[in-house]
């Protein structure tokens, strides 16, 4: 385990850190980053995610993050993206083509946008 010096006040601020992404794994969660751009009116996030089906792809959005499902067996994938902007959840566009998904939100300043899909 590795300690930052810098973060004195929290020493088991790795440790949790650790935990969190060895419960992500175990949950079938993949934490490999996935690609975001960021244009004046629009967010594109984009994965790499082989092997798989557009009919096996999911995806959710609630206006600040981002979860892709993917069903497989003998578990589902899941890639959970924090996004920098908020966006309008009803405006994901998804497209997949040779193992490369690309979802394209509409930013948005409006609260009212904002919420679950």
């Amino acid at each position: 385990m590795r300690r930052n010096p810098d973060d004195d006040d929290n020493p088991f601020g790795d440790l949790f850190g650790e935990i969190n992404d060895m419960m992500s794994g175990m949950a079938g969660e993949e934490t490999e980053p996935v690609d975001i751009h960021e244009y004046d009116d629009e967010l594109r996030v984009v994965a790499d995610i082989p092997d798989a089906s557009e009919e096996a792809i999911d995806i959710q959005c609630d206006g600040r993050n981002l979860a892709i499902r993917v069903a497989r067996d003998p578990r589902p994938v899941i890639k959970r993206v924090d996004l920098p902007a908020y966006v309008d959840d009803q405006s994901a566009e998804m497209s997949f083509n040779n193992g490369i998904l690309e979802v394209t939100l509409e930013r948005t300043n409006d609260p009212a946008n904002i919420g679950f899909q």
